[in-house]
């Protein structure tokens, strides 16, 4: 309350003092004591310790600076009231008029009109409105001694009630639910519920009670002032200034300006029904003449549209065709009262000539429209077609009526006709120009040859000249017999003079490489002794700065009459880069690109060396990486290679440079050369010292990578006295180390041959099988799930050897691929399957799909494709009942080259499956790429049949990926009733295994489709 005062008292010397400074030019003011209460809000309140308010800004704008100064005092109402009735202040500002204080103080012209509100809270129960009469019922609150006091008492009639010292004590009292009704004035209470954000909290139940002036209070000792306050009110009326500052403390427009605004609509209202009556009548008479341009006009339109080259279609948005000129009318031969009423595309002519059009109008009707788009349109009975050039717009229909499409043609046929016979003109005059031009050509070139042969007498003459200065050699000539030479400048260009150099005969003595003046001399006397016709050699020369370089010397000897050479004369060029890049070539002839180790030419020719010594011993590791081929697959070529590199680099610090030689014969093999030991343990002490070197993980790219290795070792000559069979012999050692877990070493052991002859009996009598026609194909056949019935068959080869009887495929297929004769083997299954297929058509048994399994490589073959295809054409077997079946680990193996061939079978209609699906490693990313259509889950999958509710199978998730995909999904190897039962839960489109049949030979493949059995597979799920 303190701090309140003393604000009140800086602000009150401020503006006294402020106000009593006398301005310049300024005349006597009049002084007006101003003392009012701060607790009235929106009048009158205290905003952040300075007085605010409507009244007090109001007040501000009214007593103007030059004619009055201002004195304010704030204290409580009562006592305020009380000094003005006593005369001892001018004013209090405003206040609400009654009669009581009009026989006090004197009242300015009413300011505004305020009204009494009861206010409750949401929560309050009642069962009727609230009214003045009902008060008693309830608990109210009011301001002391404000004129809504006195209005609760006499007007309302209530005689108990609580008051509060201001309105906001009572706002207070009726959140806390002190009271249960507020009686207040409506505008000082609705401020502070805005201003305190109480809309939810508090609400007005009675509206405009009690309505009372609010005019300044003022004391009779000043009626002058009550004049000045009256004329100041009118003036400030019409301002926008006061309006501002109403609507800034009361939300809303004062009454005044609301009959302001009302007054000015009555009179635009009236002056609004005067301009319709006279805009009627001039409206009236415009749209008669108006009706009688546009009837001319549409007459004039329609006549135009009828007789003009111009294709007119116009239709609503619903199809409806609404116009059709006579002009389309006679090209298309549809009369227009047929078609008014009814959609274009219903119209027979349109669906079966002019499918264009009706493409336009529904172009149009999407709001796309075109400019200048040609089409052809054919008439009516086959008649020769014109071309037309079409344009479509929208008219929009004003309220009530709907837009018009309209696809306009203007006939261009004619423009077209001419537009050709220009062009023809333009090619013949273009050909005719051609001629012209080919005919001065011809006379320019004679003219060239002529002026040519005048020159060329004079350029032989020079040409001499010309090749000495301008050669890139350098030209040298020596006298035999002066013993002399000559050098042209740009021999000692070459060799790092410049022109301002003094060359001295010292100087150019003792030039040749000391390495090469046996080879230069002995060329030249060879040379001089007509044992050569040309002087040929290659040598280093030394260069001003001392360095050497290899030149390349040609010359020609000079005899005389006699018969004796007595001049030399040549050439030298500089061959130092192309010497270089031999040498780099002989490098990488010997060496390994990648790691830069010798290779196998270099392997075999130290061996060779090495074995041509008597009494040699020699050890011969053959070292190979295990699991490479998966780093490569998982990982990347690019970082295979890093791994190649970095395991070079690990051989060769575990290897003492004078202990043994590392080669790299490619891929991930290594060969180690040991030479002259004396016993085996040697070589075992460093193939464990390589094993152990191998146990420390590789660190590549912040990864630590685990590899091991495989080796082999031949000694010689124990175990062969040949580069290649000490090599072979070797390598069979590794693959037994291989064999016996990787990670190991193995000394070779002639049993291990043994496995290497098998292989090699068993691809002899493999040759002879595909030439003697011992193989065969058996046929398995494949179910649908949803039929029960046959769909189609795997072709399944067998081998029936006279020596070795039934071979299993699992035997001879990888010695058929790594012998390539899997090739012609292939091209013979295929070939048999397409006539099996082919055959059950012929016979009238249906038309079933045949699966034929590819290799990789039969795939890399460049002429597979023609093969496949060739079989097709010789059965005469349609392309889409031949699947191909590839494994995943096929196509990763070779992704790049062999997708561009899967892909064109497949655009010939030749189904793709992915065989053995789940076992590779191809990703989603490969197998979107791939260009299949159908999936076989491998029968491991089916094999691990899980528990009834298992809802995590992988038969299941390979079903929803083939799903997800577009594909079909087979289940392989089914064999029980628990596995069927499995692959129905998945959801697989079919089946095969030796639950539905084994496979089987030919003629019992065809008597199975003959007895068109049916798998009631159904029961079993």
């Amino acid at each position: 309350m303190m701090k309140r005062i003393v604000w009140m008292l800086v602000f009150a010397v401020i503006i006294s003092s402020s106000l009593s400074l006398p301005a310049k030019g300024s005349v006597s003011r009049h002084n007006v004591t101003y003392y009012s209460e701060l607790d009235y809000p929106p009048f009158k309140f205290n905003q952040h310790g300075y007085p605010s308010g409507f009244d007090l800004e109001l007040t501000r704008l009214i007593f103007e600076d030059e004619k009055y100064s201002l004195y304010y005092t704030f204290s409580a109402w009562n006592s305020a009231y009380a000094k003005l009735v006593n005369g001892e202040v001018d004013t209090v500002g405003l206040m609400a008029v009654t009669e009581e204080r009009e026989r006090d103080i004197l009242f300015s012209n009413p300011v505004m009109r305020t009204y009494t509100g009861i206010y409750a809270k949401p929560s309050l129960e009642r069962n009727e409105p609230v009214t003045p009469e009902a008060l008693s019922n309830f608990k109210v609150g009011v301001a002391a001694g404000q004129y809504t006091e006195r209005q609760l008492k006499e007007e309302a009639g209530l005689s108990e009630f609580l008051t509060f010292p201001t309105v906001e004590e009572g706002i207070k009292a009726l959140r806390a639910g002190t009271i249960d009704l507020l009686f207040e004035n409506q505008h000082v209470v609705n401020y502070l519920i805005v201003k305190e954000g109480l809309t939810e909290e508090i609400r007005q139940v009675a509206h405009d009670l009690y309505p009372v002036d609010i005019a300044y209070g003022v004391s009779k000792g000043n009626p002058e002032l009550v004049d000045y306050l009256n004329r100041r009110i009118g003036e400030l009326r019409g301002e926008s200034g006061y309006e501002a500052l109403y609507q800034r403390y009361f939300f809303v427009n004062s009454e005044f300006y609301a009959d302001r605004i009302r007054n000015n609509y009555m009179a635009l209202a009236i002056l609004a029904v005067l301009l319709v009556a006279i805009s009627y009548i001039l409206l009236k008479l415009y749209i008669n003449r108006l009706r009688r341009t546009i009837r001319g006009e549409r007459e004039f339109s329609r006549d135009v549209l009828d007789h003009a080259n111009l294709f007119v279609w116009a239709v609503q948005g619903d199809k409806t065709t609404v116009r059709i000129n006579a002009y389309a009318e006679q090209l298309t031969g549809i009369r227009e009262q047929d078609a008014v009423g009814v959609k274009y595309d219903e119209l027979p002519e349109i669906r079966a000539r002019y499918g264009d059009l009706a493409v336009l109008l529904d172009e149009a009707l999407s709001m796309k429209f075109v400019e200048n788009r040609e089409m052809t349109l054919i008439g009516r009975n086959g008649a020769f077609p014109r071309a037309f050039l079409f344009r479509t717009s929208v008219i929009h229909g004003l309220s009530g009526v709907e837009d018009v499409f309209i696809v306009a043609g203007m006939d261009i046929q004619e423009r077209k006709i001419f537009e050709n016979k220009l062009q023809n003109s333009y090619e013949e005059l273009e050909a005719i120009y051609e001629q012209l031009a080919a005919a001065q050509e011809e006379l320019r070139y004679s003219y060239e040859q002529l002026l040519d042969n005048q020159d060329r007498l004079r350029r032989n003459e020079e040409r001499y000249r010309l090749v000495t200065e301008a050669s890139n050699g350098g030209i040298w000539e020596i006298d035999l017999v002066r013993k002399r030479h000559y050098y042209s400048p740009r021999w000692f260009e070459l060799l790092g003079y410049t022109r301002e150099d003094e060359v001295t005969s010292e100087m150019l003595e003792n030039i040749v490489h000391p390495d090469d003046i046996h080879t230069y001399e002995l060329e030249m006397t060879k040379a001089k002794g007509n044992e050569r016709s040309l002087f040929e050699c290659e040598y280093r020369l030394r260069m001003k700065n001392g360095e050497y370089r290899w030149f390349l010397a040609r010359g020609k000897i000079v005899y005389n009459e006699a018969g004796e050479p007595y001049r030399l004369t040549g050439s030298i060029s500089d061959i130092h880069e192309l010497k270089l890049s031999q040498e780099r070539l002989l490098h990488l002839a010997y060496h390994d690109e990648l790691s830069d180790l010798p290779n196998r030419l270099y392997l075999l020719q130290e061996l060779e060396s090495f074995f041509a010594g008597p009494r040699r011993k020699a050890a011969l590791f053959f070292v190979d990486t295990d699991n490479f081929k998966y780093i490569n697959d998982t990982l990347g070529h690019k970082f295979g290679d890093r791994v190649l590199r970095e395991a070079s680099s690990r051989l060769a610090s575990l290897i003492a440079a004078e202990e043994a030689m590392l080669f790299r014969l490619g891929g991930d093999e290594f060969v180690i050369l040991q030479k002259d030991i004396d016993t085996t343990g040697r070589a075992i002490l460093l193939a464990e010292r390589l094993l152990e070197g191998f146990k420390t993980p590789f660190h590549i790219d912040g990864s630590d990578l685990y590899i091991s290795i495989s080796i082999g070792i031949s000694f010689y000559p124990q175990h062969g006295t040949t580069p290649e069979e000490i090599l072979k012999n070797a390598d069979v050692a590794m693959y037994a180390a291989k064999e016996a877990g990787k990670g190991k070493y193995m000394i070779f052991d002639p049993a291990f041959l043994q496995a290497f002859n098998d292989r090699v009996l068993l691809e002899k009598h493999l040759r002879q099988g595909l030439s003697n026609e011992e193989f065969l194909l058996y046929y398995q056949p494949q179910v649908s799930l949803k039929t029960g019935k046959v769909i189609g068959f795997e072709a399944l080869i067998r081998w029936n050897s006279p020596e070795l009887g039934f071979v299993s495929p699992l035997t001879f297929i990888k010695v058929a691929e790594d012998s390539r004769l899997i090739v012609s083997i292939g091209e013979w299954v295929i070939l048999q399957a397409c006539r099996f297929a082919k055959r059950l058509q012929n016979e009238g048994l249906g038309h079933y799909k045949i699966a034929v399994n590819i290799s990789v490589v039969q795939l890399q073959q460049e002429d597979f494709v023609d093969k496949v295809m060739e079989a097709l054409s010789t059965t005469g077997l349609a392309p889409q009942y031949l699947e191909l079946e590839i494994t995943e680990s096929t196509i990763i193996e070779s992704f790049d080259r062999l997708i561009p061939n899967l892909t064109y079978l497949r655009a010939q209609g030749i189904q793709i499956a992915l065989d053995d699906f789940g076992t590779g490693y191809s990703s989603l990313g490969y197998l979107k790429q791939m260009p299949i259509t159908t999936l076989k889950i491998d029968k491991t999958f089916i094999e691990q049949v899980p528990a009834e509710d298992d809802k995590r199978s992988l038969a299941r998730a390979i079903v929803l990926i083939g799903r997800k995909m577009g594909l079909q999904v087979i289940a392989e190897g089914v064999e029980t009733d628990r596995q069927i039962r499995h692959v129905k839960r998945s959801k697989c489109d079919v089946i095969q295994g030796y639950y539905i049949s084994k496979p089987l030979p030919e003629e019992e493949a065809v008597a199975l489709i003959r007895s068109d059995p049916a798998y009631d597979i159904g029961d079993s799920v």
